[in-house]
């Protein structure tokens, strides 16, 4: 690996090797600066600010758009992957005994909504992954005259497995389903392009791989699909010509944007755009060729150790996240990972390491010396 002279835009690297961005990722120095210079800005009363931080946001919306491929009118500012996705399975236009297909073991962000619908006598029918990933087999053999739309993550958050999206796409539009992507778990890892992959709806909250602050994402809704939806929040942004208050008209916007009803979150907006920037600056096919890398030295070495690597590792399913088993109780091994200094979490009986772009060779190897260690502690 090359030298990455993006770490130092990373100050938790002075501190500890976080391996954890399947979780909760830290921000970089642009990001402080970003949010810094929003409140330095908020502190003053300019007749100019407003409209700056309107523009900026527009900026971050568009910004936004082409971290997927897709258009910025098909972005809607969300605070977290649970909110966009409600605003999807809330806002299509059911009928008693429709069914939605989602995923067993899903995170669920990507469950809950679904489940919501049973009040309107819609059902949710549990399909199940196999080795982390959705078989379109499964979908058909679930589906049927009523199912309207089949829900799946772009990475699986247990095992790390990446779902062929293209593939689930082509068979959802072969059948009219409207096709639903969670898509924290890979995007700001793995580059993806929501036109060319099918993806109807697609939402992403901040605070992953996004590296982001918490309370801030997008939704992505394809003008395809957008007109079969209706925004469950009304209020003065709904409208088209939202700066016009009087007289009334009531005249809902035809975009995306309708799901923005009220004043933006511009601060999370702020650092969520540094955030994205700095992904764009860096390049998807940089960032996620750093973290193929990384994760390829995670795997190599933890298998020398006699470690079972869990995720899938063919190149098609592989993602940022690594999950391995050793021969000791995970709760107790990632409790004395974390206190040696290396964030990672227990999933799937095992321990998940997610590195990001900004980390290098000395992570893996002062991780698999840690790893080493306490092996032979358990072996005494």
């Amino acid at each position: 690996m090359t030298e990455n002279r993006w770490r130092t835009l990373f100050p938790v690297t002075e501190q500890l090797v976080h391996l954890n961005h399947a979780g909760v990722s830290p921000i970089s120095l642009r990001v402080q600066a970003a949010v810094s210079a929003f409140l330095e800005s908020a502190l003053r009363i300019d007749p100019r600010r407003n409209q700056w931080w309107e523009e900026r946001s527009e900026q971050v919306r568009a910004r936004c758009a082409d971290l997927i491929g897709a258009r910025a009118h098909e972005i809607a500012f969300v605070k977290n992957t649970s909110e966009g996705l409600s605003l999807v399975a809330a806002g299509l236009p059911w009928r008693e005994g429709d069914n939605v297909i989602a995923v067993d073991g899903e995170y669920p962000s990507n469950v809950y909504p679904w489940f919501a619908l049973q009040a309107r006598g819609v059902a949710t029918r549990l399909i199940p992954r196999r080795n982390g990933r959705v078989r379109p087999d499964d979908v058909v053999a679930a589906a049927d005259a009523r199912t309207r739309v089949v829900a799946v993550s772009f990475v699986d958050w247990l095992t790390g497995a990446r779902n062929d999206l293209a593939s689930l796409a082509e068979l959802c539009h072969a059948r009219g389903w409207l096709f639903c992507v969670d898509g924290i778990q890979g995007v700001g890892a793995i580059p993806l392009n929501v036109e060319r992959a099918g993806i109807d709806c697609l939402a992403v909250g901040g605070h992953k791989w996004l590296l982001a602050p918490e309370g801030c994402g997008f939704l992505y809704v394809s003008d395809r699909v957008v007109e079969q939806l209706s925004s469950v929040l009304q209020g003065w942004k709904s409208v088209d010509d939202a700066d016009t208050y009087l007289p009334y008209h009531f005249e809902p916007r035809r975009d995306a944007l309708k799901f923005e009803s009220g004043t933006l979150p511009h601060l999370g907006i702020h650092a969520l755009g540094a955030a994205v920037e700095l992904l764009l600056e860096v390049g998807m096919d940089e960032v996620w060729g750093r973290i193929s890398a990384v994760t390829e030295r995670f795997a190599t070495g933890l298998r020398s150790l006699g470690a079972e690597i869990v995720s899938p590792w063919e190149d098609d399913a592989r993602s940022g996240i690594v999950v391995f088993r050793v021969h000791a109780d995970p709760e107790v091994f990632v409790r004395q990972l974390n206190e040696m200094g290396f964030i990672v979490r227990v999933r799937e009986g095992g321990i998940r390491v997610a590195p990001h772009f900004y980390n290098n060779a000395d992570d893996v190897e002062r991780f698999l010396a840690a790893v080493t260690s306490l092996l032979h502690q358990r072996g005494r």
